[in-house]
């Protein structure tokens, strides 16, 4: 590792180690906020208050890049596929028909904002397979700009919160299905630490369901990274074969460690161990993209991408939670 880097990569710790401090404040607590969301609002009030001297982009740009690959690919560690056959057909039908419907209606609905192709790509694979790691591994293939990473990470940070914290009211208040909120919790809000947070506060047993919903829809990356890596073959008209696929490496090395977590029994201290590396990791990514988030940027490109969010957020929600009573 270059050496420049290591500044910043302390810098995200720093970040990161504050994150958890935080979350171990009384309030914090009850407001039930994962580092992942403390650690992105910090990085982005220093970001956006003191500011980050401009040597320091490197490491910033390894911490919400690198750093947040190798946690999507230890992602892997918590989940396996009997996990997945334990929530059954119904669950994985409910994904399937929820995510893409929201990836579609996304990207119809930014053709008719006139947002921009790649901005859109974004935030329909943020919004419908899990946030920050579907868009890292969706930018890897379509290369958009930094504002537009950083836009549509920050718009699903917030409207994710926004579900993290109304889901439990409204399970308490229409006295829900436990199961029923389970596979809704998973099959519609964005970010996996988002959910574990929505469903641990109904209960242990529904926190346990939603996680493995959640990490089972995590899973959609991977046949949305090939079509998007075969669309992009055929724009530049090259020949459509595998050879030419490029889907991202660090999403092939999640899935084989899923497939080597299925077949294989890890100790469960070590495998609790990567777990909690892997929580580590994707905090110090986290922290690493809000210290990248320049507000002045995201104001350039207006609000039509927060609506478009909004109205995809709310329609996963709600189809999620239709398709739930149907199948």
């Amino acid at each position: 590792m270059d050496t420049k880097i290591i500044p910043d990569v302390i810098a995200g710790i720093i970040v990161t180690f504050l994150a958890y401090l935080l979350q171990s404040i009384w309030i914090i607590k009850k407001l039930n906020l994962s580092t992942l969301i403390i650690a992105i609002i910090l990085g982005g009030l220093i970001k956006n208050t003191v500011g980050v001297s401009r040597k320091f982009e490197d490491g910033i740009k390894f911490c919400s890049k690198k750093v947040l690959r190798i946690a999507i690919v230890l992602l892997g560690f918590k989940l396996s596929f009997l996990q997945i056959l334990k929530i059954g057909p119904k669950a994985v039908i409910i994904i399937l028909i929820s995510s893409t419907s929201a990836i579609l209606l996304t990207n119809y609905l930014g053709k008719k904002f006139n947002l921009k192709q790649k901005l859109t790509i974004l935030l329909a694979t943020g919004i419908s397979i899990c946030g920050a790691a579907a868009i890292a591994a969706t930018n890897a293939i379509i290369k958009s700009d930094e504002e537009d990473v950083a836009y549509s990470i920050g718009v699903i940070t917030v409207l994710g919160t926004i579900f993290m914290f109304i889901y439990p009211v409204i399970f308490n208040i229409f006295k829900m299905n436990s199961q029923l909120y389970s596979i809704w919790t998973g099959a519609s809000i964005h970010e996996v630490a988002q959910v574990v947070a929505a469903g641990f506060a109904v209960s242990n047993d529904v926190g346990i369901q939603a996680t493995i919903v959640k990490l089972t829809r995590v899973l959609f990356i991977i046949p949305v990274t090939l079509i998007l890596s075969l669309a992009s073959s055929k724009r530049e008209n090259r020949k459509l074969s595998l050879k030419n696929v490029s889907v991202p490496h660090f999403v092939l090395f999640f899935l084989v460690i899923v497939i080597i977590n299925s077949i294989v029994q890890i100790p469960k201290n070590i495998l609790d161990l990567l777990v909690k590396i892997d929580g580590y990791l994707m905090t110090l990514a986290m922290a690493g993209l809000g210290l990248d988030l320049n507000i002045a940027s995201m104001k350039k490109v207006g609000l039509k991408p927060l609506y478009l969010g909004i109205i995809s957020s709310l329609f996963i929600s709600l189809i999620s939670l239709l398709m739930s009573h149907i199948v």
